[in-house]
């Protein structure tokens, strides 16, 4: 099973409200994912994480809403606002 440390986010706009508007992530090794290519290894076992200013890890997880295309989240913590929104950008 892989892992990967996301360090960037590419968005559709300026100010997202939600993770749905990511559309490409930066690993920590230079490689740039389309969020498809990201849902489809994370559905398939890989671990994907992100990393906060504390340097505590937080998971990311899938979302496949119906209707909707799939997207990526980090799993629950104690904030409301989701960490992914908080990495800088590409």
């Amino acid at each position: 099973m892989a892992t990967y440390k996301i360090t960037h986010i590419r968005l559709l706009d300026e100010y997202p409200s939600t993770t749905e508007k990511i559309t490409h992530i930066k690993l920590s090794d230079g490689d740039v994912e389309t969020i498809a290519q990201a849902v489809r290894y994370i559905d398939d076992k890989h671990v994907y994480y992100y990393v906060n200013s504390y340097g505590n890890a937080t998971k990311v997880e899938t979302v496949h809403p119906y209707g909707r295309d799939p997207y990526i989240r980090t799993e629950a913590n104690n904030t409301t606002k989701d960490n992914l929104l908080s990495l800088d950008k590409f």
